[in-house]
């Protein structure tokens, strides 16, 4: 979540005939735009052509702005596309989309207060010594405020948006059809499995009572883990929590991003504190928190100490695909191809007929991901190409759709936490020795 300070607040439309209102707007809005521009193009005697006229600023900001006033389901499509779809979206829209992850506006006090008295009765109030109204962050799909009850607990209180959880369906249907019509994502493109993931995805995120449970199970998985010291996690209340409203003990903490003015190698500690626990998270919970946004993380500065927060988005893995996962990263390690290519293969990265030199695009760009996890020494990611280096090679495929192929959402997800950390490691201009970090899990 996202510090909403100096950023407006609107109401979140409820209903869904009014946020498919607002969907049908802004389709409106894109096409009288491409018609606008079209004019003007053919008074200067060009030939219009469509894609460039949808692609424009004005378009693409109508996009973000609209998909971020409605939040939920149809901000978070916006969110997954950005991650997930890769080089196959246009960069102007990529680039647009990745507003969403740190854009949020925040609903009025008016509707908070509605929501609480909808879960809590009108004398939510009695239960609070202090609760404050200014959002302490804010998402996609709801706001956090700080609070003390008469018992004395400081709490975090994540509220969600009011419709958000009954619009999920709908929202990312609309989402999507406006992409598709308006062609701004490639028609070529299947995003049905992603999609349908995405709609589980979201509706357990939606589900605070999940979390709530997700958060104590993974209390529990780190138990086992060699640096749990270091690591600080909030205490679940279930008394105050509801499906929509999600209670914790308040954790003190500054944004992760304050590690970029500090020591290297204070910076190089925090860095592979987190690969080791999604090392531990993949290979030995089997449950990976999938969301790699910076903001769910804090940093502790008097302890040194990190802090986790948003078990929204834990997923568990089946056992085969994690050895097979732990199959293809060890042959990547071991630049063994023949045995990358097996383990791709059984992990579905490759569709029926695919053809041989988009194979080896695939096989490329997998190892050359695993170059930190190759590397003899500390990987200093703030100073590599590699995020450029794939890119170009999954771009020299781009316009032939036989390479368009969307891998199972468990890969995507995993992808996305990865990709999440290396950007996250750039960020905090961090060298870590992944190549130890995964030396237990490397398989002969």
């Amino acid at each position: 979540m996202n510090n909403p300070k100096n950023r407006k607040s609107a109401p979140v439309p409820q209903s869904r005939m009014s946020r498919l209102a607002r969907m049908g707007s802004l389709a409106g809005r894109i096409a009288g735009n491409v018609v606008l521009e079209g004019s003007k193009h053919l008074a200067q005697g060009k030939k219009p052509i469509i894609s460039d006229l949808l692609l424009t600023p004005n378009n693409l900001h109508q996009v973000a702005d609209k998909l971020s006033s409605m939040r939920g389901a149809a901000m978070k499509m916006g969110q997954l596309l950005s991650m997930d779809s890769g080089n196959l979206l246009p960069d102007e829209l990529s680039s647009i989309l990745e507003r969403l992850r740190s854009d949020a506006v925040t609903m009025p006090m008016s509707q908070l207060v509605m929501v609480l008295e909808r879960h809590w009765g009108e004398d939510w109030n009695e239960r609070f010594s202090r609760f404050s109204f200014e959002p302490l962050a804010a998402a996609s799909i709801g706001q956090v405020h700080e609070a003390t009850c008469t018992q004395g607990r400081h709490l975090a209180i994540k509220v969600q948006y009011p419709g958000v959880r009954q619009s999920i369906d709908s929202d990312i249907d609309n989402v999507y059809s406006l992409l598709r019509m308006t062609g701004l994502i490639p028609k070529s493109l299947d995003l049905q499995p992603l999609l349908d993931e995405a709609r589980q995805q979201l509706k357990q995120e939606a589900d605070y009572l999940m979390e709530g449970a997700h958060l104590d199970a993974y209390r529990l998985h780190l138990q086992a883990f060699e640096r749990k010291t270091d690591l600080v996690i909030p205490a679940y209340h279930a008394d105050l929590s509801t499906p929509e409203i999600l209670t914790m003990g308040y954790v003190a903490g500054d944004s992760l991003d304050t590690l970029r003015s500090m020591s290297a190698e204070k910076r190089t500690d925090i860095m592979s504190l987190i690969f080791s626990l999604f090392f531990s998270e993949l290979f030995d919970f089997k449950c990976v928190q999938t969301d790699p946004n910076l903001a769910n993380y804090l940093y502790q500065a008097d302890t040194h100490k990190l802090v986790l927060l948003d078990f929204g988005a834990v997923r568990a893995f089946n056992p085969d695909f994690v050895t097979k996962y732990q199959d293809a990263m060890s042959a990547a390690v071991t630049e063994d191809k023949e045995a990358l290519d097996a383990a791709l293969q059984h992990l579905g990265f490759f569709q029926n007929g695919m053809k041989a030199a988009n194979r080896e695009v695939v096989l490329d760009i997998f190892m050359m991901a695993a170059e930190p996890l190759r590397y003899n020494g500390d990987y200093a990611f703030g100073q590599s190409d590699l995020a450029k280096r794939i890119q170009a090679r999954g771009l020299s495929v781009s316009s032939d759709p036989d390479a368009w192929h969307t891998p199972p959402p468990d890969v995507l997800f995993l992808h996305r936490k990865m990709a999440g950390l290396y950007l996250m490691a750039t960020r905090l201009n961090a060298s870590v020795n992944v190549q130890a970090l995964f030396a237990r899990y490397l398989k002969s």
